[in-house]
């Protein structure tokens, strides 16, 4: 083999290391240079259109108080490393950055007549650090598959839901769904990941 084709070998070997070395930073870098693009994704998080529920879901009895369980609200899917508080409120930009918002116009675990909806960036803020990010984002919602198992402690009650659906989206589409999780597919797209998921 010729001097000039290990050359190019190498090369394409050091550009291939080095994509590789920077693809998990580059949300990072992404957020230092367009630090609006927070914002922007917050917005988009919170700005579903004809969110009106239009079917009541038939849910299971409430499970039983247990006071071993915290007393902050979480939701925890293990498949996809999720383990974060739920966070409530009007003030979505400010939630957002603390992780998992609950949809206030929305139900619920406790609730039958609709369904109840959790929204959190995919990739989050330069502020978070790598544990954070990876307990409370959405970045791996997309892997998230039909009958993966959804744990969410509210009020010391432990609900499980299992997935049956999902989407790319625009919008929320079935409002039978017991609970609904949705991320921003890209940093300022309207599209979003939408999965849907039935207690159980």
């Amino acid at each position: 083999m010729s001097n000039k084709k290990l050359v190019s070998i190498g090369i394409f070997f050091w550009l291939l290391a080095l994509v590789l070395a920077f693809t998990p930073s580059w949300p990072h870098l992404y957020y230092r240079i367009f630090p609006q693009a927070s914002t922007t994704l917050a917005s988009n998080l919170s700005s579903n259109p004809s969110l009106t529920p239009t079917d009541t879901p038939s849910i299971p009895s409430l499970p039983s108080f247990d006071p071993s369980l915290p007393k902050e609200n979480g939701l925890i899917i293990e498949t996809i490393g999720v383990r974060g508080e739920i966070h409530q409120g009007q003030d979505w930009n400010t939630l957002l950055q603390q992780g998992i918002w609950h949809v206030p116009e929305f139900g619920t675990p406790e609730q039958q007549d609709i369904p109840t909806i959790l929204a959190a960036h995919r990739w989050g803020y330069l502020s978070w650090t790598s544990t954070f990010r990876h307990l409370n984002s959405f970045y791996n919602l997309p892997k998230l598959n039909i009958n993966d198992k959804i744990t969410i402690n509210w009020n010391q009650r432990q609900y499980i839901y299992q997935i049956y659906s999902e989407e790319v989206s625009e919008q929320i589409t079935d409002y039978s769904a017991d609970l609904i999780l949705y991320t921003c597919q890209l940093w300022n797209s309207p599209v979003r990941i939408i999965k849907y998921a039935k207690r159980i």
